[in-house]
């Protein structure tokens, strides 16, 4: 049994050489463009990122978030490079260095005053508590029943 191949029947016409060549240029273009894309969005969430994290530790540090428009670019995105920054060139936007770093010293070595800290953030932010709120907590710290008949407002005969 003898095959004879014909070179003809190895050749696909629609698939010539150069439609191949065409065929990778396009290819090529689509990834170029996908790359392209790619990469504004990722220069997009990098400096969004870096926005983010520059004022969030601005406005720990009770420094005007506008402040930021100041920071070079070149610095990288940490808290403690843009810390490093403020602490170097704080005094042209008028941050007092030993304020700063007095209160970071207070709150690495008390516990309490760091708590404290937290404290006034939550409540300079909280709402103060409503009616049912106040009441309730009346009721739950009342120490006798007596006490807790007069806010509950029953009379025992």
């Amino acid at each position: 049994m003898t095959t004879n191949y014909d070179e003809d029947d190895f050749l696909d016409e629609d698939n010539e050489p150069q439609d191949v060549v065409k065929q990778l240029r396009k290819v090529n273009r689509t990834l170029e463009k996908r790359m392209k894309e790619l990469e504004a969005e990722a220069n997009t969430l990098k400096s969004q990122t870096r926005q983010r994290t520059v004022k969030d530790v601005l406005t720990a540090k009770g420094v005007n978030p506008k402040v930021a428009a100041f920071i070079p670019q070149d610095i990288e995105i940490s808290e403690e490079a843009v810390t490093a920054w403020l602490n170097e060139n704080g005094d042209v936007f008028g941050i007092n260095k030993t304020e700063a770093a007095k209160e970071e010293t207070r709150a690495a070595t008390n516990p309490a005053f760091a708590a404290q800290k937290r404290i006034n953030e939550v409540v300079s932010t909280g709402t103060p508590p409503g009616v049912d709120e106040d009441s309730m907590a009346r009721i739950l710290n009342a120490k006798s029943s007596a006490e807790l008949n007069d806010i509950l407002g029953v009379s025992v005969y």
